[in-house]
Parts: structure tokens; sequence; C-alpha cells
């Protein structure tokens, strides 16, 4: 009796030694997977806070739209200008392009002029006699530059011309001259400097 007692408390023992080793590992290996879904989930909710940053920057970006062009055909020159502008012919060889009302260029305009240009003219002296044309007037030039408009050649002269801000560009191809004069209507004292970003716009679109 006492050696079969001995025999079953031994194999209680080993039992209870079996049960305790096993919760161990079990309470281990979950221990383990909780930690490993708790990382898991970290980097989860980190990815949509560097996704929200990103839609937030595309956001901040903004895109000019698109503005209607015309295309408008004189005397051997092509202008491409906002389809809001109007343009007026005032003479036979002069047209003059207004702005709309809405416009930052508003107060201003633009005459274009086209004369002969006979061949082997000289453009500085052509430019000189014909800023000049007027004797009365007091011309006083400050400035004078080349330019490339698009197809032909060019020069923007700035001065004043009896104490006024003038800016005149004028634009050569084979057997054409074309004064470009920006003006501020109804405020012809104050110059064509506020006319300076208009001038360009008409430029950038002007093919010769």
């Amino acid at each position: 009796m006492k050696k079969q007692s001995r025999g079953i408390i031994v194999l209680w023992g080993l039992i209870a030694a079996t049960v305790a080793g096993g919760t161990f590992l079990v309470t281990e290996h979950l221990g383990a997977g909780s930690m490993q879904a708790s990382g898991t989930g970290s980097n989860a909710m980190a990815q949509p806070e560097d996704v929200s940053a990103q839609q937030d920057n595309s956001a901040s970006e903004t895109v000019s739209p698109d503005v209607a062009m015309q295309t408008f055909s004189h005397d051997g020159y092509t202008m491409d200008i906002p389809a809001s502008w109007s343009v007026e012919q005032t003479a036979t060889d002069t047209v003059a392009v207004h702005p709309d009302t809405s416009s930052a260029y508003a107060p201003c305009k633009i005459e274009v002029s086209a004369f002969p240009f006979p061949p082997d003219t000289d453009m500085a002296d052509w430019i000189s006699h014909r800023i000049g044309a007027d004797p009365s007037l007091t011309v006083v030039e400050q400035s004078s530059e080349d330019i490339s408009p698009n197809g032909g050649t060019g020069v923007q002269w700035t001065g004043t011309i009896d104490g006024i801000p003038t800016t005149l560009v004028y634009v050569f191809n084979a057997s054409h001259a074309y004064e470009i004069a920006p003006s501020v209507v109804g405020e012809g004292a104050d110059g064509s400097a506020p006319c300076s970003d208009m001038l360009q716009a008409f430029l950038s679109g002007l093919k010769i």
C-alpha cells in the first residue's frame, strides 16, 4: 500500500508540473501576441495621420483658371488677347485695345499703329524721327532696350514727353513698323507707368 500511495503521489506531482509548465507557455505566448498586436495597431494609426498631412498640403495648392482668348489680325500682325478685352479700330491703320471694366487693367488702353517700313531703313533713325515728329513737344529719353516679339524685332523706349512719363514699343517686320502705345484713360498726366503689366501681357500674345 505504501508503495502504491507513493506512486500515486509521484504521478499527481508530474501531472501538476506538466499543467503548470503548459500554463506558463500559454501565458507567455498570449502576452507576446498581445504586444505584437499592440505594436501593429500603433503603426496602423500612424498611417492615417501621414495621409491626412499629405491631403492638407495638396489642398493648399491653388490652380489658376484658364482664361478664354480671342485672336485679332490687322495690317500684318496678330494678337492673342483675353476674350473679355475689346478692340476698336480708330483709324485705317490704328486700333485701340481696351480691357474689360472688371479687369485690374481697366484704366488703361493700348493703341497699335502700323506704318510702312521700306527695306534697308535704319530702325534707330526711324524711331527718332517718329518720336520727334512734333517739334513743339519736349522729348527726353531715359532708356531704350531691344526686345524680341514673336516673329519680329523691336525696341522699348522709355522717357518723358512734355514731362509725362511715357513708354512706347516699336516692332518691325519686313514691310511694317508698329508703334504700341499704352496710356491711362482720362489720366494722361500720370503717364503710362500704371499700364506696364497690361503692356507685358499684350506683348506676350503679339505675333508679327
